[in-house]
């Protein structure tokens, strides 16, 4: 888990039900980070070509870990 889901978690559970201002605010700051973070990935073009009729392509995806 990273430092920030670690606050938002800890933030919003301690803001909520334990009644800790500071903390709930911290924890919707972090959640807000989270989903700005989210927004920010785009999408990375790996590989860009035209086919011609009769050729075809294979996509396979390998995990990161088989490296």
């Amino acid at each position: 888990m990273t430092a920030v889901g670690r606050l938002a978690r800890t933030g919003l559970r301690k803001g909520l039900f334990e009644g800790s201002r500071p903390w709930l605010y911290t924890g919707i700051a972090a959640v807000a980070v989270r989903v700005l973070a989210r927004f920010r990935e785009k999408d990375q073009t790996v590989y860009s070509g035209e086919l011609k009729a009769g050729q075809r392509l294979e996509i396979r995806v390998i995990p990161p870990d088989a490296r």
